[in-house]
């Protein structure tokens, strides 16, 4: 059988100009370079993968330190296991992971296996998110549970390749059941096989393309990775702030790119998102007006809440809550 000409079987992923584009105006080589050894100091296991739109999770961001510490700096200050500065600087963060992900962009455009590698990507998140909810509902042996739930952290072309082998040996079982379709996981083993070919023959000529490709992707998800941690201390501190209202105030990171949303709307938390997660044991403070109030003017509301929330502190010092001042 003659081998299949992949190129003409898969559609090579979207990676149009205009995100290039945003990636240049928001990324600074000066925030990555501030940030980059805490982003090499994140445990390998921990490292997330970023398919975010990195331009809107830069307006997620900067919009929520914005709420956070535009009225409650002071008050948030005094909550346990909080850095101000760190949550401060969350948008200069955003903006070294925008120059982490446009070197990501440069290194696929420039490769000759960088559409590949992007379809590599996508087939292997597909993979991996039908293998996870295959798992939870007890349809895979145990032996590929294990797999799937321990093996998450492998590099891109092993886990895509391991993931279609998974589909494959399960194929009866999960017949039906799988969103999975029998094309994703010939067109995954297509893939793999090009990437592997074209890569052997790189390494064989003494070409570097694929180490500084694997290099900058690894880097961008250490970036993505130390944004979330972080973030998830400002969504927190939101949380007690504004009580239900913190979504509003402190719009969630976005977790999809191929969703694009209009830049003056903040992403749609996804429910799975902040499973187990739960704001501080404190109270939050109901920061929100009735619908009949009047509105007022802004430096006054924001100065009434700022005395409310002292007023607040110092009720839970005597309480024993929070610690006293020094």
């Amino acid at each position: 059988m003659a081998e299949e000409d992949v190129s003409a079987t898969l559609a090579p992923a979207e990676n149009t100009p205009a995100d290039v584009a945003e990636l240049e105006s928001i990324g600074s080589q000066m925030a990555y370079d501030a940030f980059l050894a805490a982003a090499k100091a994140i445990e390998p296991g921990a490292i997330e993968e970023c398919c975010a739109d990195v331009a809107l999770a830069y307006q997620n961001v900067t919009r929520g330190v914005e709420s956070v510490l535009g009225g409650g700096a002071v008050v948030v200050s005094k909550l346990p296991n909080v850095n101000i500065e760190e949550l401060s600087m969350l948008p200069r963060l955003a903006q070294g992971l925008a120059f982490a992900a446009l070197q990501v962009q440069r290194e696929l455009r420039s490769a000759s296996f960088g559409a590949l590698f992007e379809k590599a990507q996508t087939l292997r998140r597909k993979l991996r998110k039908a293998a996870d909810a295959l798992a939870e509902a007890g349809l895979l042996p145990d032996a590929d549970v294990d797999e799937v739930r321990l093996q998450a952290s492998r590099e891109v072309l092993e886990d895509c390749a391991a993931l279609a082998a998974l589909f494959r040996r399960n194929e009866a079982k999960i017949a039906g059941r799988s969103p999975v379709a029998a094309s994703d996981v010939r067109d995954a083993e297509l893939v793999c096989e090009k990437l592997r070919a074209i890569l052997g023959q790189q390494r064989e000529a003494g070409e570097g393309g694929a180490p500084t490709l694997l290099k900058g992707i690894e880097m961008r998800d250490r970036f993505w990775t130390l944004l979330t941690q972080r973030h998830d201390v400002l969504w927190r501190c939101g949380a007690w702030l504004f009580g239900r209202a913190v979504d509003e105030r402190v719009p969630p990171l976005p977790v999809r790119q191929a969703v694009r949303k209009p830049r003056n709307a903040p992403a749609e938390r996804q429910p799975e998102q902040r499973r187990g997660m739960n704001p501080p044991s404190i109270m939050p403070v109901r920061a929100s007006r009735p619908a009949s109030q009047p509105a007022r003017e802004t430096g006054r509301h924001l100065g009434d809440l700022q005395r409310d929330l002292e007023r607040k502190m110092r009720f839970l010092v005597r309480m024993g809550v929070l610690p006293p001042e020094s």
